[in-house]
């Protein structure tokens, strides 16, 4: 994990700055820059240990209220949720008193849960997804004002930055902890994303070899692009060179500046926390 502070960085101007949060099943990680100039001032992660007592969302509010950077005001906080069920629908189909009927459609929701719907921008469609009641009411109470979005969103939104790179036949797969995102790109494209849940890399190895099969994607002339947390000497990284020939990073965009102490680094593994940036 990635934990950088900038030398310059000074939490009693935050209302200068942006803050961007990804919060995950067992862990979050932030993100502050400056909008205007792109410069990133911090970025961190930050585990939400199994071990210790209380349920996840206590684990969060210790955790939290415990970092002075995270109870600054913001001028702006945006809010990535990523283990949330969601739905793309057209833009020029989408209904917004139906947002909850769609969403039911193709995933499980509690009566409970709160519905968001967010602009995909890239791909004219709506992303409809639930966020846990007391996760919502939480982040509100932390957070001043914040947006909040699914993690795809910004995934979409980075490829399709990058798509004129992109091969004819292209898989897009970030991949968090027991969780990975799955979007497929035809000539350029979208087709496709979906989120599947993993235990081991017999699972994981099965998710993404079904969307290959299902697009009749040819594993010896496609791309797949990586993001998330996985790096070139690791087990699923070792496994998908088994199965895939042509396997690269998918970078970020240029609307955050990487700072010279991060250039070396697999800055793609905060792909979907930095491209908040991009989401409206």
């Amino acid at each position: 994990m990635l934990h950088f502070i900038d030398k310059d960085f000074n939490k009693d101007f935050t209302r200068h700055y942006s803050l961007l949060f990804q919060l995950e099943e067992q862990q979050y990680a932030y993100a502050v820059y400056e909008k205007r100039t792109g410069k990133l001032q911090v970025l961190k992660s930050v585990q939400l240990n199994s071990a210790s007592s209380g349920d996840i969302l206590t684990k969060l509010k210790n955790s939290v209220t415990s970092d002075d950077i995270l109870q600054a005001p913001y001028h702006e906080v945006k809010v990535g949720l990523v283990a949330s069920p969601f739905s793309f629908v057209p833009r020029v189909l989408f209904e917004e008193e139906k947002a909850a009927a769609y969403l039911k459609i193709t995933a499980e929701t509690s009566q409970a849960d709160v519905v968001h719907t967010n602009n995909v921008k890239g791909v004219f469609a709506k992303n409809i997804f639930s966020v846990d009641q007391s996760i919502h009411q939480y982040l509100h109470e932390v957070f001043d004002r914040p947006k909040l979005f699914h993690c795809v969103s910004g995934l979409i939104e980075t490829a399709i930055r990058v798509k004129d790179n992109f091969a004819d036949q292209q898989i897009v797969l970030d991949i968090k902890p027991g969780i990975m995102h799955i979007a497929y790109f035809e000539k350029r494209d979208f087709k496709f994303i979906n989120q599947y849940r993993y235990v081991n890399k017999e699972d994981f190895l099965y998710y993404v070899l079904l969307v290959a099969d299902q697009f009749m994607i040819d594993r010896n002339t496609c791309d797949l692009k990586l993001s998330g947390e996985i790096v070139p000497d690791s087990m699923l990284f070792g496994e998908l060179w088994k199965f895939f020939k042509n396997i690269s990073f998918l970078q970020m965009g240029e609307t955050i500046a990487t700072p010279d102490e991060l250039k070396e680094k697999p800055l793609y593994i905060h792909n979907t926390l930095l491209s908040l940036d991009l989401c409206e």
